[in-house]
C-alpha cells in the first residue's frame, strides 16, 4: 500500500521525469552525481569505486603503450633480413619520425584527454572533439610537409659519412613514412578522446589490429613484392591510415557527433587547444634535449660506459610505460571529478593514485636490485659493459619511486588543465639536471662524469615532485578547494563533494 501511494505521489513522478532526462540526485548526505546530457552512456566514470576505475583505465593503457615498441621490434627483425643498409635506414628514419611526433603531435593527446574528460554535456563533447581534430589535421599536415621537404637534409645529417648510400635510402624511407603522419596525428587525437571518456580498451584493440595489419603487409611487401625498406615503410603507413579511419568512425558514431570544422566556438576552442599543445610541445623538447645531452656526455667517457648507459636508459624508459599508464588514469579521473564538482572524489583519486604510483615505483626498484646480477648478462656479452651496467642499475632503482610519482602528478596537473605549470616545472627541473651535467663535464677523464649524469637525472625527478608538491598545497591554485592536506576520512559521495 505504501509503495502504491509513493508511485502515485508527485515526488515519484518528479523522480521518474529526472531519470528520463538522464539526471539523478542522491539525497541524505550522498553526493549528487549528475549525469549530463549524453554522458551517462558515453564515458561517465565510476568515481565511487576508484580502485576498479583506475585499473580499468591503466591496465589497457599500459598494453596499448607497450604494443607499439613490440611491433617496432618485429618490423626491425623483418627489415634486418634485407641487410645492414635497409636496417640502418629504417632505424634512422624511425628516430626522426619519433622525435617529430613526440614534440609536435603527441602532446595533443594529453590536451584532448583533459578537454573531453572535462566536457559537461554533449555540446561540449562535440566542440572539444572537433577542435582536437582541427589541431591534429593542421599539425599532421605541417609535420608531413616539413618531413617530405627536408627529408634529404635530415637523412644525410643523420647518416653522416655514409651520405651517398645510407642517406639516400633513409630519405626515401622517411618520405614514405611522412605520408602517414597526418593519419597518426588524427589517430592520436582520437585516442585522447577515448582516454577522456575513460576508455583505453578500444585504442588498445585498434593498436593491436594496426600492428597485425602491418605485420601481414610487411610479409607481402618485403618477401613477395621485394620492395625493400621503402616497402616496410609503406606497410606501416597503410596500417596507420586504416587504424585512424576505424578509430575516427567508431568515435563519431559512438558519440553521435556532428563534425563542423572551423565554425564559431569550435574555432576558438581549437585555438585554445593549439596553445596548450604548443606549451606541452616545448616541454617535450626540453625533455628530449636533456636526455640527449646526458647521452652525449656519457659518450665522451668511453664506449663501454656509453653502451652501459644506453642499456640502463632503455630499462628506465621501458618501466616508464607503467608510469605513463597511471598518469593517463590520473588525468581522466581528476578531470571528470573536478569538472563535475566532486572535490572529495578528486582528492581521494589523487591520494590513491599517489600511493599506487609509489607502490609501483618501489616494486620496480626492488625488481631491479634483486636482478642486478642477471640483468647485465642479458644485454651485453662484453664483461666491461656488463660491469658498468651493474654499477648503474642502483641509480636506475633509486630513481624509480620518485619518477613514478612525478609521472602520475603530471597527469594530475593535466587533469586540471594546468599545462603551463607542468611545463614550467619541467623547465626548472631540467635546469637543475643540466647544472649537474655541467659539473660532471668538468671532471671529464676521471670516470666520475657518468655519476653526475645519473645524479642530474635523479635530481630532474626529485625537482619535479617538489615543485608539484607546492602546487598541490597552494590554497590559491587549482587544487585549493580539494584540501589535499586534510586526513582522508570521508567516504566518496559525502558532504566533502559539495
Amino acid at each position: 500500500i505504501d509503495l502504491q501511494e509513493y508511485r502515485d505521489s508527485a515526488e515519484c513522478r518528479e523522480s521518474s521525469e529526472a531519470e528520463g532526462r538522464g539526471e539523478t540526485a542522491e539525497r541524505g548526505g550522498v553526493a549528487a552525481k549528475e549525469t549530463k546530457k549524453g554522458r551517462g552512456a558515453k564515458g561517465e566514470l565510476d568515481l565511487n569505486d576508484l580502485d576498479a576505475t583506475m585499473l580499468g583505465i591503466a591496465i589497457p593503457a599500459f598494453f596499448a603503450l607497450a604494443s607499439d615498441p613490440v611491433a617496432s621490434l618485429v618490423d626491425v627483425a623483418f627489415v634486418g633480413r634485407l641487410g645492414a643498409d635497409p636496417l640502418a635506414a629504417t632505424g634512422l628514419a624511425t628516430s626522426i619520425l619519433n622525435l617529430a611526433s613526440k614534440i609536435i603531435t603527441t602532446p595533443l593527446v594529453s590536451v584532448t584527454t583533459t578537454q573531453v574528460a572535462s566536457a559537461r554535456d554533449e555540446e561540449a563533447l562535440s566542440r572539444a572533439s572537433t577542435a582536437a581534430l582541427e589541431v591534429a589535421i593542421v599539425a599532421g599536415l605541417l609535420q608531413a610537409l616539413t618531413l617530405i621537404a627536408f627529408a634529404s637534409p635530415f637523412a644525410f645529417g643523420m647518416a653522416g659519412g655514409h651520405a651517398n648510400e645510407l642517406g639516400s635510402l633513409t630519405s626515401d624511407v622517411l618520405r614514405v613514412r611522412a605520408l602517414g603522419t597526418p593519419a597518426v596525428a588524427v589517430a592520436l587525437a582520437v585516442q585522447g578522446m577515448f582516454r577522456g571518456l575513460g576508455d583505453t580498451k578500444t585504442p588498445l584493440y585498434f593498436s593491436l589490429a594496426c600492428n597485425g595489419m602491418n605485420l601481414i603487409l610487411d610479409i607481402i611487401f618485403l618477401f613477395q613484392l621485394h620492395l625493400g625498406a621503402t616497402g616496410a615503410a609503406l606497410a606501416t603507413t597503410i596500417a596507420e591510415t586504416f587504424s585512424m579511419a576505424g578509430l575516427l568512425y567508431l568515435e563519431y558514431n559512438r558519440l553521435n557527433l556532428e563534425p563542423s570544422l572551423g565554425v564559431g566556438n569550435i574555432g576558438k576552442a581549437a585555438q585554445s587547444m593549439a596553445g596548450d599543445t604548443i606549451i606541452l610541445s616545448l616541454r617535450s623538447a626540453v625533455v628530449w634535449l636533456t636526455f640527449t645531452l646526458a647521452s652525449a656526455l656519457t659518450a665522451r667517457s668511453s664506449t663501454q660506459i656509453s653502451a652501459a648507459y644506453q642499456v640502463c636508459q632503455q630499462l628506465w624508459l621501458s618501466t616508464a610505460l607503467v608510469n605513463d599508464a597511471l598518469a593517463i588514469a590520473a588525468q581522466a579521473i581528476v578531470a571528470q571529478a573536478i569538472s563535475s564538482g566532486r572535490n572529495q572524489a578528486a582528492r581521494q583519486a589523487i591520494t590513491k593514485l599517489t600511493m599506487w604510483s609509489l607502490a609501483v615505483g618501489l616494486g620496480l626498484s626492488a625488481l631491479m636490485i634483486t636482478n642486478i646480477e642477471t640483468l647485465p648478462e642479458l644485454f651485453s656479452a662484453d664483461d666491461e659493459v656488463a660491469q658498468q651496467i651493474k654499477t648503474m642499475i642502483p641509480f636506475v632503482a633509486v630513481s624509480m619511486p620518485v619518477a613514478s610519482i612525478a609521472f602520475t602528478w603530471d597527469g594530475v596537473l593535466y587533469g586540471v588543465k594546468d599545462f603551463q605549470y607542468a611545463a614550467r616545472t619541467m623547465f626548472a627541473a631540467a635546469g637543475v639536471a643540466v647544472s649537474l651535467f655541467g659539473v660532471g663535464a668538468l671532471t671529464e677523464g676521471s670516470g666520475d662524469d657518468v655519476y653526475f649524469v645519473w645524479a642530474g637525472l635523479i635530481a630532474l625527478m626529485i625537482t619535479r615532485v617538489l615543485v608539484i608538491t607546492g602546487r598541490l598545497r597552494d590554497s590559491n591554485g587549482p587544487f585549493g578547494s580539494l584540501n589535499l592536506l586534510k586526513l582522508d576520512t570521508d567516504p566518496p559521495g559525502s558532504d566533502g563533494d559539495s
